[in-house]
């Protein structure tokens, strides 16, 4: 309770390891809530948190409380989930895919990560989880970092063609990015006009300063 009340006049370290993936990774306690962060972000809860419920509210609480199955790459210690658990009461099933293990774990010993009964964890890189799956899902949510940066193939045509084919129709997939520069901008530019027949795109800019969220529909053609 002590550490908690002192958490709102400064933040305190509870625990950091390093991971071959990810770098250094720091849970810490700030305002009475935990945070897990890399170097140069917020990993999971905290900002990151609030960004993605922006856009699970976008979709809409009573549309997703009434699918059966989500997706999330990028889990990693399981912000989103809390959201779509505790906040939404999404009851269906949930799959998880996070490549850095060393995330899992801080998210089964800080974030209760194991204890959400309707949510399978698969520790894989997410390109493989989605070439080899024959899931099919109503909602994809991507939030796949390396610290501040993204992976290029996030933004090769291939990936979100495959993607579409794991959609159920009237599917849809809530694609976290990072903007901060010209280049940046440009590069989401380009994706939107690729993919614009492919799904239905509405574009959220400057969701808390950098984050620029891309809510994908797939078009039933």
């Amino acid at each position: 309770m002590f550490r908690r009340i002192l958490s709102y006049i400064f933040p305190l370290s509870l625990h950091q390891r390093t991971s071959t993936v990810s770098g250094t990774l720091s849970v810490t306690l700030l305002n009475g809530k935990k945070l897990l962060n890399s170097p140069n972000t917020d990993y999971s809860y905290g900002r990151l948190q609030q960004v993605l419920r922006f856009g699970l509210e976008q979709i809409g609480f009573s549309a997703i409380k009434k699918q059966k199955k989500i997706l999330i790459l990028g889990i990693a210690a399981g912000s989103v989930v809390e959201t779509l658990v505790k906040e939404i009461a999404f009851d269906g099933e949930i799959h998880g895919v996070e490549i850095d293990p060393e995330v899992i774990a801080i998210g089964k010993q800080f974030f209760d990560l194991d204890k959400v009964k309707n949510l399978q964890l698969f520790i894989q890189d997410a390109q493989e989880y989605v070439k080899n799956t024959s899931e099919r899902y109503d909602s994809i949510i991507v939030d796949i970092f390396q610290d501040d940066q993204m992976p290029s193939f996030l933004f090769a045509p291939s990936f979100f063609l495959q993607l579409n084919t794991l959609l159920n129709p009237n599917g849809v997939i809530l694609f976290n990015t990072i903007v901060k520069n010209k280049s940046q901008a440009q590069r989401n530019r380009d994706f939107v006009q690729y993919f614009q027949n492919t799904y239905q795109i509405t574009v959220f800019p400057k969701v808390k300063q950098e984050n620029q969220l891309l809510l994908l529909a797939k078009q039933n053609n």
